[in-house]
């Protein structure tokens, strides 16, 4: 692989793995939020599905569609 190809990769990959990493830390701050401020009742685990279902969704279309 040329030099440029590999720079461009590595910035790539970057770009993802900074992506994955905020991602993940913003899921569970709110993950946790929703656990610290709500009373365990079946709403509560509905809003825990959705949230894991946004982070599944936001991931699809990094994948698809690559990153901003």
């Amino acid at each position: 692989m040329k030099k440029i190809e590999l720079e461009a990769d590595n910035f790539v990959k970057t770009k993802i793995n900074k992506f994955n990493t905020g991602l993940n830390k913003e899921v569970h701050d709110l993950n946790s939020y929703i656990l610290n401020n709500l009373h365990d009742c079946k709403e509560r685990e509905r809003v825990r599905e959705k949230i894991l279902e946004a982070k599944m969704w936001a991931r699809l279309a990094a994948d698809r569609h690559g990153i901003k």
